[in-house]
């Protein structure tokens, strides 16, 4: 709970500030110390199901929405209760980044309004790359994208440099990925 109060105050401060995102990128800093290769694999698996939750979130079908974010709360369940780490520690990075991702899934599964909905899927996104950061995943390439709207920004992530807003299918401009989270 305390780190997604923390997550929650530096998105807060991120959105007041008007800094660019090199300045936020404390946000995903990478930990490679922490990296074992099952929970690339583990976490390959919840990273696919949340690209198709992202991709097809502005589908009109709300039961299938919720349908497959249920089943992604369910399969970071049986990886919370199946984890296996070299020691206790990294066990703690494991359990508490999966268990704040959760938690956002839950909050996105009881938000009604479009914009609600849409800025609790943003915090499910950082959540999700906080996660992947804290645990020095490699399995694949990360990339960021982020994007301003009218209030503040929001992000979404991809395994490709450059991708279309899936939040917004009327803006079919191809984005440059503003931040790749594996260091360099």
């Amino acid at each position: 709970m305390k780190y997604l109060i923390v997550i929650i105050s530096l998105l807060l401060l991120g959105c007041e500030n008007n800094h660019t995102l090199k300045e936020e990128t404390i946000l995903w800093e990478f930990h490679p110390k922490n990296h074992q290769d099952q929970w690339d694999l583990q976490a390959f698996q919840l990273m696919n199901e949340y690209q198709a939750i992202q991709n097809n979130f502005t589908v009109s079908d709300s039961v299938a929405f919720k349908i497959a974010v249920q089943q992604l709360m369910n399969s970071t369940d049986t990886l919370l209760t199946h984890s296996t780490a070299t020691d206790s520690l990294t066990q703690n990075i494991w359990i508490s980044g999966l268990q704040i991702f959760k938690n956002e899934l839950e909050a996105l599964v009881l938000e009604t309004e479009p914009s609600e909905k849409q800025a609790q899927l943003n915090m499910c996104t950082v959540a999700f790359i906080h996660f992947l950061a804290d645990i020095g995943y490699t399995k694949t390439n990360v990339y960021i994208f982020q994007k301003p709207d009218e209030d503040n920004a929001y992000f979404w992530f991809g395994s490709n440099k450059t991708s279309k807003d899936p939040l917004d299918l009327s803006d079919r401009k191809e984005y440059s990925a503003s931040f790749t989270l594996q260091e360099p």
